[in-house]
């Protein structure tokens, strides 16, 4: 199998530009920063937004490969407070 299946989930302000949730296919070898990359190219500005990454609800490294079946999340910042 030459591609995988994953999803991908999209958290606060991201999930307004882009949809709550995204499956896709994807060449293996993809990373999480490529995947971030394609997204950003369909939205103006997004590639210069500081995002987080979680697979599988654990924070991980944009340089993590995907696995099939792996559902990922992108969080962008947040800021909070009294």
């Amino acid at each position: 199998m030459k591609t995988l299946r994953i999803e991908v989930r999209f958290y606060a302000a991201l999930r307004e530009r882009l949809g709550e949730r995204v499956r896709r296919e994807v060449p293996r070898g993809t990373t999480l920063a490529m995947l971030w990359r394609e997204f950003a190219a369909d939205v103006p500005g997004l590639d210069a937004l500081p995002v987080r990454f979680a697979v599988r609800e654990r924070y991980v490294e944009p340089a993590y490969v995907l696995r099939q079946g792996d559902e990922g999340a992108v969080f962008p910042p947040v800021s909070g407070g009294a």
